[in-house]
């Protein structure tokens, strides 16, 4: 196991407006920390990514921090149009992966998947069995890719169709590739799915390939109702210092 702090979780320690990526690196330097999650989900790129990735790894190497994983705000399963665009992306992001040093990609699933009014199932939408057989598809297709530049992908527990770890174990055992798992989020099981956040990561131990490790504990219900009479949110959970909640 190799411990590593996501990049994304280190720029709430910066100022705004120094929160680039060659700053998050410097931060992690000076706080001893030599390995990090490189989150991409909220990093501009104007170009190419594979060549981004490059000038982010001269950077790393210069800090002496390493990153052997790579988190990715693009969503596996969309279908129509959208499905070529964005596996083409990931594939984009397995080779900026293995530029940067890393191991292991993790992404999350589309999100309650919106379905045209003259399909059949307009009414319930794609819930996850629908769903499956595309999703499986597209996961081979990513995982023999990836394959290729001796990357493993890592399905993550997040919003609405994959968010549950009976999801995350049968979408992966249904890919059926070694280099196929999941990246176990447990303060995602909770927030999404009221899903017993230990329960749920020993459902998926034996496929998974990353953990982010975070905690939670529960608002309290008086705080809810405050908060949902005032503006309409709907925050059963909330944050907590790792080891001072209930994971």
């Amino acid at each position: 196991m190799q411990p590593a702090i996501m990049t994304y979780c280190l720029e709430s320690a910066l100022p705004e407006g120094e929160r680039g990526v060659a700053d998050v690196l410097r931060l992690a330097a000076r706080e001893g920390m030599e390995r990090v999650e490189f989150y991409a989900g909220r990093w501009e790129v104007d170009g190419d990514r594979r060549r981004a990735a490059e000038s982010v790894r001269k950077l790393a190497d210069e800090a002496g921090v390493r990153m052997p994983a790579y988190g990715s705000g693009t969503r596996l399963g969309h279908l129509g149009e959208q499905r070529a665009a964005c596996l083409d992306e990931l594939r984009i992001e397995v080779e900026a992966c293995a530029i940067l040093g890393g191991t292991v990609l993790s992404f999350p699933i589309v999100d309650a998947h919106p379905i045209a009014p003259d399909r059949p199932d307009a009414a319930v939408g794609v819930y996850f069995e629908r769903l499956l057989p595309d999703l499986v598809e597209q996961a081979q297709e990513l995982a023999d890719f990836a394959a290729r530049h001796g990357v493993t992908i890592a399905i993550l527990n997040h919003c609405f169709v994959v968010y549950l770890s009976w999801h995350q174990k049968w979408l992966v055992e249904l890919t059926g590739r070694e280099n196929c798992g999941a990246c176990a989020d447990p303060g995602n099981y909770l927030h999404y799915g009221h899903q017993d956040a230990v329960e749920a990561c020993h459902d998926v131990a034996s496929v998974t390939k990353v953990v982010r490790a975070g905690d939670v504990e529960r608002t309290p219900t008086a705080d809810v109702k405050a908060a949902f009479a005032e503006t309409g949110a709907f925050s059963p959970w909330r944050a907590a210092s790792f080891g001072e909640g209930l994971i």
